[in-house]
């Protein structure tokens, strides 16, 4: 049993008021104007922070084996620390 468009919950909850007069109508409308507005820049915000999220660098993970990897764990460690050190001073 299919529903006509005048018995959807949601199509009745937005339609306007059936004694609207003209200053309402305006004044709804300029409210649904600036609501859109305000979500577009929401969703502009949203689309930004995707995409620097996705320009920033991912760390390189490595797994060190052996008995040796306590001395590349070490060398690791400062290189990283150097690297940061010159990232820092990039930065000022």
């Amino acid at each position: 049993m299919a529903r006509s468009l005048d018995e959807d919950p949601l199509t009745l909850a937005i339609a306007p008021p059936p004694d609207e007069t003209y200053e309402q109508r305006q004044i709804r409308e300029a409210a649904e104007a600036e609501a859109k507005r305000i979500s577009d820049e929401i969703d502009e915000q949203i689309r930004r922070d995707r995409e620097a999220e996705k320009r920033k660098k991912k760390p390189v993970k490595l797994l060190l084996l052996g008995a040796f990897s306590l001395h590349l764990a070490e060398l690791a460690l400062r290189y990283n620390v150097k690297a940061r050190a010159k990232a820092g001073k990039r930065r000022h």
